[in-house]
């Protein structure tokens, strides 16, 4: 049985950074897919957490497809993932992002079964970028607070 995610003091409690960054990843999944019923609502915690998520899923996808798996099973995720990026510090990577974006967005009709191989060089880039998940950990760990239950920061 699928229990409920719950972000607040205890919970968080003596977690380490990259376990904190998976607490919020499984909460942000659960509301992105309502698993719960529960869908993000329009206040600033839960677009922080949907912002972060989806830096998550970009770069989940990205390593394991490239940007190409990324837009096409994400393309609602893109402006979230920008504005993570943003909120995290990753400069390098939204100006990579912002570069595929304008390529998906100006030859997306060209490929819409098959693979842009005008991608493939950013995707190698951004293999060879820092690590986004420590950047993200980090800001998660540091923001913690930002990402309890809506009945926790009230």
């Amino acid at each position: 049985m699928e229990r409920k995610i719950h972000i607040n003091q205890d919970t968080t409690a003596n977690l380490s950074n990259e376990k904190l960054d998976e607490l919020v990843f499984n909460k942000a999944n659960e509301k992105y897919y309502e698993t719960f019923g529960e869908p993000f609502l329009e206040n600033p915690n839960d677009i922080l957490m949907l912002q972060i998520f989806s830096c998550c899923v970009l770069d989940f996808e990205v390593r394991n497809g490239g940007f190409d798996q990324f837009f096409l099973n994400n393309e609602n995720l893109i402006d979230f993932a920008l504005a993570g990026l943003q909120k995290i510090g990753a400069a390098e990577h939204i100006n990579l992002l912002r570069a595929a974006t304008k390529i998906y967005s100006e030859q997306k009709n060209q490929f819409k079964d098959g693979r842009n191989l005008n991608l493939y060089e950013l995707d190698e880039k951004y293999y060879t970028l820092t690590d986004v998940s420590e950047i993200r950990q980090k800001f998660v760990a540091a923001n913690i607070e930002k990402f309890y239950d809506e009945k926790s920061y009230r």
